[in-house]
């Protein structure tokens, strides 16, 4: 019986496929999944999701991958039988979205190309990601996180003083294109709404991080004119105070501001002065005043700093340790979080979905599949017997996993 969309659940009723390995898509297709979408995974029959053995693990299934997979079916296939790509086509034939991020050509030469799946089914909205886009020399290179991190600058971006370049230290490009990834699939469903055709979409994770970062880590380089008032880029405005019991994450930005902010960090002589004295000269010579929140002369402490600060009006917030992010009352306020125990894995906790529609919080509390979870089932309501199906598991082709 098909689901409707309702205020909380605007994706109910939507059949997404998803055929991927680590993060871009799962996580794409997760967030659909939370927002009432029915996601099948597949995944090859032997391993599966290269994310399911990665990281702190129970029962074979790591957090990394729950991380990204909960509220999904699993169909355990290989793609390279037939009947892995029959069992693509017939769920291609009644989806409205597919994701996938092989890289350019893979799908094409296995039969499963975007204008084979649409010939099929022409409302089906086709999604492929790729690391460095379809066209020039790289096209063809296998791409992760880190080394799109470097190309698309934020290597440098986390290198302003010592000029070594260095990585932040999470997947950001991999749930940057995610996010692009499902904005863009939903985007088209809109279209189809209108125009009741899907359509090819290609998202590049290089493309996708190079607009993420542009508007601020590339404010200094997007005016070209001879006649440009130099600012300075967006970078330079990130400082923390640290103190020996911690630290603070500030950002100051108005003149009553910094006429707080001095004082507490032990520099009153500066209010008013030279480079301090204003928005644009502040803006300016960002790089060159900031070094009072480097070499804070009085230790006050977090507490007391986050009293000055507020009391100020200053956007501030104590830095917090990942270990202790779970007994932040604010994070707790908001119901961010959420705990709740699953067969395979146990009690774990996860982020609930931070689109609160209608103003309501909503829950995903749900497992992660195991490999082949689901297969025998998907495979049966796609038209394979139970006998067909026990040949494919006995050639390897499907894999069934039960705990």
């Amino acid at each position: 019986m098909k689901n409707f969309p309702t205020a909380n659940q605007p994706l109910a009723g939507i059949e997404v496929i998803e055929l991927s390995n680590m993060i871009t898509c799962s996580l794409a297709a997760m967030t659909m999944a939370a927002q009432g979408a029915n996601v099948i995974k597949v995944e090859p029959p032997l391993g599966g999701d290269q994310m399911r053995p990665l990281g702190t693990q129970k029962n074979g299934v790591s957090g990394f991958f729950h991380n990204c997979n909960r509220g999904k079916r699993s169909l355990a296939i290989d793609l390279k039988s037939e009947a892995g790509v029959e069992a693509v086509k017939k769920l291609a034939a009644r989806a409205d979205v597919l994701l996938h991020n092989y890289r350019p050509g893979v799908m094409d030469r296995i039969g499963l190309g975007s204008d084979v799946l649409r010939e099929i089914n022409p409302k089906l909205i086709y999604v492929a990601v790729s690391g460095f886009g379809t066209k020039g020399p790289m096209a063809d290179l296998p791409a992760f996180d880190h080394v799109i991190q470097g190309l698309a600058g934020f290597t440098d971006l986390q290198a302003p003083e010592n000029n070594k370049f260095d990585f932040i230290r999470t997947f950001l490009c991999d749930k940057v294109t995610a996010y692009t990834v499902c904005q863009a699939a939903t985007a088209a469903l809109l279209a189809r709404a209108t125009t009741s055709k899907g359509q090819h979409i290609d998202i590049s994770m290089l493309h996708s991080c190079l607009a993420f970062m542009w508007p601020d880590g590339m404010m200094h380089r997007t005016l070209k004119d001879d006649d440009k008032i130099e600012m300075s880029p967006g970078s330079d405005y990130f400082q923390t105070i640290n103190y020996t019991d911690g630290g603070v994450a500030v950002a100051p930005l108005k003149d009553s501001h910094w006429e707080a902010l001095l004082p507490m960090l032990g520099y009153p002589e500066l209010v008013g002065t030279g480079n301090f004295a204003s928005i644009p000269q502040r803006m300016t010579n960002m790089s060159s005043i900031s070094y009072v929140m480097k070499e804070p002369r009085l230790d006050i402490g977090v507490e007391k700093a986050m009293e000055v600060l507020a009391a100020a009006d200053i956007p501030c917030a104590p830095c917090v340790k990942r270990d202790d992010i779970e007994s932040i009352d604010q994070i707790k306020a908001i119901g961010a979080l959420e705990t709740y125990v699953t067969e395979t894995l146990g009690e774990l906790t996860v982020p609930t979905p931070p689109a609160l529609f209608g103003g309501e919080s909503t829950s995903q509390a749900e497992p992660s599949p195991l490999l082949g979870e689901h297969s025998r089932n998907i495979l049966i309501e796609l038209g394979w017997s139970d006998s067909s199906i026990d040949d494919l598991v006995d050639l390897g082709h499907v894999a069934i996993t039960k705990l």
